[in-house]
């Protein structure tokens, strides 16, 4: 293969590292044939290639976002995929991060409120005073037995939100990546 083709596929593998390694190797093995069909069938030569697949890093962003947007579960190797597309998207420098560090955060919270309301609630039954874990709004401060119930209230609250901010942020970087990838984009045939 030639040189050029060889480092389009090096910063093309380089800009999808927050991949799993087996994804990734599909991806450049899926490109690299492409690439061989399209020297060998259509006699293009490896300028003419790159130039139809675009600049790697958009290539990248397109299966980056491909990827992610493929489910819409939450996992932590998916925050770290949406960090990198968000780096590689650039105008979303500010969207991604906000919406997916703080859909993180409400899910994290919402497990959090009710085991501390669930703690509080038992020293208060054991007759100890946690004075450190409290459900506090404004000048109200609510009496021990309450800060259970509301902590699972508020829990409940946090995870609804969480979800749905995280929906909202798959749904953004299905609309950044709707530009398909480019590998997909052209026709082999045409």
């Amino acid at each position: 293969m030639d040189k050029i083709l060889e480092n389009y596929l090096e910063k093309t593998d380089k800009y999808l590292k927050p991949m799993p390694a087996g994804e990734r190797a599909d991806i450049i093995k899926e490109i690299k044939s492409q690439m061989l069909q399209l020297e060998t069938e259509k006699h293009l030569t490896p300028a003419q290639i790159t130039e139809r697949l675009g600049s790697p890093k958009e290539l990248a962003k397109a299966y980056l976002g491909g990827s992610i947007a493929k489910d819409s579960s939450f996992s932590l190797r998916k925050l770290c995929c949406i960090a990198a597309f968000a780096g590689l998207a650039g105008g979303s420098i500010f969207v991604l991060p906000f919406t997916s560090i703080l859909s993180a955060a409400l899910l994290v919270s919402a497990v959090i409120a009710p085991v501390c309301g669930l703690i509080k609630l038992i020293g208060f039954l054991a007759g100890l005073d946690i004075p450190f874990i409290m459900f506090q709004f404004g000048s109200y401060t609510a009496p021990p037995l309450v800060v259970f119930p509301l902590s699972l209230v508020f829990g409940i609250l946090f995870f609804l939100a969480g979800k749905g901010l995280w929906k909202l942020t798959i749904q953004y970087v299905r609309a950044l990546s709707r530009s398909k990838s480019a590998i997909n984009a052209f026709d082999v045939n045409a």
